[in-house]
């Protein structure tokens, strides 16, 4: 019996969050590795999986929200199997820049490192650069002048980052909920209907 993992092409939208949260505590996890809290890490290729597994957890988290109830705040939604099928993470995050613009969140849209929707875009192409086609795999920060990469760093911001997606998620869903019931009290009378007891 084939004990091997099959992967679904197109994960359930409500399921993008779970493996994007899994994603992200296994990177968490990894970067605090005693190996790599030693400072700036001299091999390379050690960081490697902690880069892709943060990338991977920043690109479902960005799935989530345009798949899920951020998608209703757009003027044209994504096709969904479009979303499903991109790696780019500078294409995604270029829906979740129109949604808080359209909810007029700049101001609340920041975290560590990220002031403005302009820093985010910085940070997304950084990011972005780690696997554009996913044909390769590159570091997305400059090296330091000896070729060394922080971990620690890289690290430090993207859970800023995946943490400010993660509550925007949870504000987008509880915006949707706010508007869907204003309307569904319109339609009904415009107000609550009497307790029945």
């Amino acid at each position: 019996m084939d004990q091997r993992i099959s992967f679904r092409r197109n994960v359930p939208t409500q399921d993008l969050f779970l493996y994007a949260r899994s994603f992200h505590t296994a990177a968490k996890k990894l970067a605090e590795a005693p190996e790599l809290n030693s400072g700036p890490f001299t091999d390379l290729a050690a960081c490697w999986p902690v880069v892709f597994l943060y990338r991977h957890a920043l690109e479902l988290h960005l799935k989530a929200i345009v798949l899920g109830e951020g998608g209703n705040f757009l003027a044209t939604k994504p096709d969904a199997l479009s979303v499903h099928k991109t790696h780019s993470v500078s294409w995604l995050a270029q829906f979740v820049a129109q949604i808080v613009t359209a909810l007029k969140w700049e101001p609340e849209f920041k975290c560590e490192g990220i002031e403005n929707l302009d820093d985010f875009k910085v940070a997304i192409e950084e990011v972005n650069s780690v696997d554009p086609g996913s044909y390769v795999l590159r570091l997305p920060c400059k090296t330091e002048a000896n070729g060394s990469f922080n971990v620690q760093e890289f690290a430090t911001k993207m859970d800023a980052l995946l943490v400010l997606l993660e509550s925007t998620a949870d504000a987008l869903a509880a915006e949707w909920d706010m508007r869907s019931g204003a309307v569904e009290a319109e339609e009904n009378g415009g107000g609550f209907e009497p307790t029945i007891q």
